[in-house]
């Protein structure tokens, strides 16, 4: 049923959707065939496709992705701090999981470390605020590239949008070597993960560079965009030191010469 008029704002409709609110001007009765063939199927396949758009854009071509979605085309992404928060909370999933499983087989391979008291209320800090500490990554990486990275003129609120794609392409990576995990309980051999596991972090590092000389690569020589990723690098290292030795405060209470030892 078309209509002269938008039904949610009312609205003089001159086209498909209305210019005040953005509703459609072809309004359907709600049928339990439309309900299922439109608002379920049609709904859910488009955030699935949205979310698979946007992470394979986040792990390919990170800053190529953000300088899109900085310039407007934003209509096939998927909201990427909604994506970083639905990825979390899947990981907390399949740690769980996982540690179910390896603590039932091989208790050693679980992913909770065994640790003292003050390890212990470490850990019962990033249990509480972690959410609020990996965000926390997003504006602080975004400052150091706003101060690094100058020549493209960019804001400081774009900054944040490369800074959150990029999180969000390392929280994809740390997924997907969780799930390869899995195949661990199949019988081969522990060797092969803790591999992966080692090496992981080297591969958040060279995607994150990737992810800025992605980004920045047409604005700087290559020895120009070195050493400003090495003071990005660099000023990253130093906040991340401090936020450890924040928690590390935290935990002891301030006390100095109190060791904390974590035994995986």
């Amino acid at each position: 049923m078309t209509n002269k008029k938008c039904l949610n704002c009312g609205k003089e409709l001159t086209g498909k959707y209305c210019a005040g609110c953005g509703q459609k001007a072809d309004t359907h009765r709600i049928t339990f065939k439309h309900f299922i063939a439109h608002d379920v199927l049609h709904g859910t396949l488009h955030i699935e496709k949205g979310m698979l758009f946007t992470a394979r854009q986040a792990l390919i071509r990170p800053g190529k992705a953000a300088l899109e979605y900085i310039s407007g085309k934003r209509v096939n992404y998927y909201n990427v701090f909604y994506f970083i928060l639905i990825l979390i909370g899947f990981n907390i999933l399949l740690t769980h999981y996982y540690n179910s499983i390896a603590l039932k087989i091989d208790p050693s391979r679980a992913l909770t470390p065994t640790m003292n008291e003050a390890g212990k209320t470490i850990g019962e800090i990033l249990s509480k605020y972690g959410k609020l500490f990996i965000f926390a990554l997003v504006p602080l990486t975004a400052l150091n590239s706003f101060l690094v990275f100058k020549r493209k003129r960019l804001n400081y609120s774009e900054h944040f949008i490369i800074s959150g794609i990029l999180l969000l392409g390392t929280i994809l990576i740390t997924t997907l070597v969780l799930i390869v995990s899995f195949i661990e309980f199949a019988g081969l051999s522990p060797k092969f993960f803790d591999f992966i596991h080692n090496i992981t972090p080297y591969w958040v590092l060279l995607y994150i560079i990737w992810g800025y000389y992605n980004t920045f690569r047409k604005d700087y020589s290559l020895l120009g965009f070195g050493y400003r990723i090495f003071l990005f690098i660099l000023l990253s290292a130093i906040q991340v030191f401090l936020f450890i030795w924040i928690i590390l405060g935290i935990a002891t209470g301030w006390q100095s010469g109190t060791e904390i030892e974590f035994m995986f």
